[in-house]
Parts: C-alpha cells; structure tokens; sequence
C-alpha cells in the first residue's frame, strides 16, 4: 500500500524523482512495468503493473455500445503509457501527460493506496483546501450510503 504526501520537483527533461519509499515498495512489492496515466481530479495517476493489468481487465468488461463507458476507457487508456524507473529513481513524465493536468516544474507525490498520485502543487494546495473543512461530512455522505468501512479500532 502506498501512503504518504512527498513534493517534489520536475526536471527540465520532464523526470521526476519517485520517493524512495515508493520504490522500495516498488521493487518488494510489484512485479511488471509501472503504468502512468491521466487520473482524476486533474492529477497523474502511476501504478505497479499488476495492479495496472487488473485495472485493464475491469474496464475491458464495460459496454462498447456505451457512450460514457468509451470515453472513460478511451481517456484512462488511451493516456497511459508504460514508465521505468531509472537507476536515479526517476521516471519520464512525457509532455502531453504534464500539459493534461497542469504539471509544471513544482508537485506533490501522494500515496493513495494500490496508486501514487503526482499533483501540480498549486492545485493540490488548492484541493486539499476544499476538502480540509469537509472531511467529517465527505465520511458522514458515504457512510449513509454504505461506502466507508469502519475506521475506528
């Protein structure tokens, strides 16, 4: 499981630096190539290969005939591109990935669970305000409608 908040940087060839944390859990954890991706909410989404595969079998489940299912896998697909990580660490952000979501030189690598995150630092600043006051009723929605595990121990 990734988790954790790192900000870090974009060099001029487009390279950003994977916490070394990530790639320990990387290498431990994951088997095959690391997928990045548009994600949601304006952010890139990185996942172990694995994981990337079981996400490929979801999708490839949905209806063709659905509008709103091709968009999705056309725009979650058809963004996603294969990614090594170097021996410094460093996977390649390609220039339609940054321009999608607004990557400049400034980000923050979130860990989210079976995904990492990488923000434009200005909008993550700026969604972690919006949901900052609303945690407590973003978990009282989901709870009534059954989406939220128990969290207390």
């Amino acid at each position: 499981m990734f988790r954790g908040e790192y900000h870090n940087l974009i060099d001029e060839k487009g390279r950003l630096s994977i916490p070394a944390k990530f790639r320990e859990q990387f290498a431990a954890e994951h088997e095959g190539v690391p997928v990045l991706t548009r994600g949601l909410d304006n952010c890139l989404w990185l996942y172990p290969g694995e994981t990337w595969k079981r996400n490929e079998e979801q999708l490839s489940h949905l209806n063709p005939f659905d509008v709103n299912a091709r968009m999705l896998v056309r725009g979650f697909l058809g963004s996603s591109v294969e990614c090594e990580i170097d021996k410094q660490g460093r996977i390649a952000v390609s220039p339609v990935l940054r321009k999608a979501v607004g990557l400049d030189r400034n980000v923050v690598v979130v860990g989210v669970l079976n995904r990492i995150e990488i923000w434009d630092r200005e909008k993550f600043e700026q969604q972690r305000m919006l949901a900052t006051g609303s945690l407590e009723s973003l978990a009282q929605k989901l709870s009534e409608k059954g989406n939220i595990p128990d969290l207390t121990l």
